[in-house]
């Protein structure tokens, strides 16, 4: 292998690891007969996450196109999975939440969820699992363009990424 090869090498681990881990996800929500797009699922483990966030802040916290959030929104609505309320303090905005079905999705979720993470790290010794935690941050904290750090899908920040999840 040349040395260019070897440079290049992370970035096909890292896309080879992310379709297994997105194909094994999907696998498992039809088989737990919750056939719902992964971005759905990222979208209300936001609202978990930070309560009363406005499409807006979700937008800005994930780097993501304000128009792509407000249609799944509207596609959460339309499945009675999360509500809209007036912001308490801005009239021209509105917090966003899951109702109780949202609720129990979530657990559903993050049941099949945890399946696929310890398959995933299975034979890993959690100081490996750290180790490939605190290494992938800093990868995106090095192609990030903004000063500012992004929070993943989920709403975490690098600090927040820990095994225990």
């Amino acid at each position: 292998m040349t040395e260019e090869e070897q440079i290049h090498v992370p970035g096909e681990t890292l896309h080879r690891l992310v379709h297994a881990y997105k194909r094994r996800l999907m696998t498992a929500m039809v088989d737990a007969d919750m056939p719902m797009p992964i971005s759905h699922k990222r979208v209300m483990k936001w609202i978990v996450r930070i309560p009363g966030i406005t499409a807006q802040q979700m937008a800005e916290k994930s780097g993501q196109d304000k128009g792509r959030i407000t249609r799944l929104l509207k596609e959460l609505e339309n499945d009675g999975l999360i509500e809209r309320r007036p912001h308490p303090e801005d009239r021209r905005s509105q917090t966003l939440h899951l109702t109780a079905a949202g609720s129990a999705k979530m657990e559903d979720f993050r049941a099949v969820e945890k399946d696929v993470r310890t398959r995933m790290t299975r034979g890993l010794t959690p100081q490996q699992i750290q180790d490939f935690v605190k290494i992938a941050n800093l990868m995106s904290d090095n192609l990030e363009t903004h000063k500012s750090k992004k929070l993943d899908f989920a709403g975490n920040g690098p600090e927040d990424q820990g095994v225990n999840e």
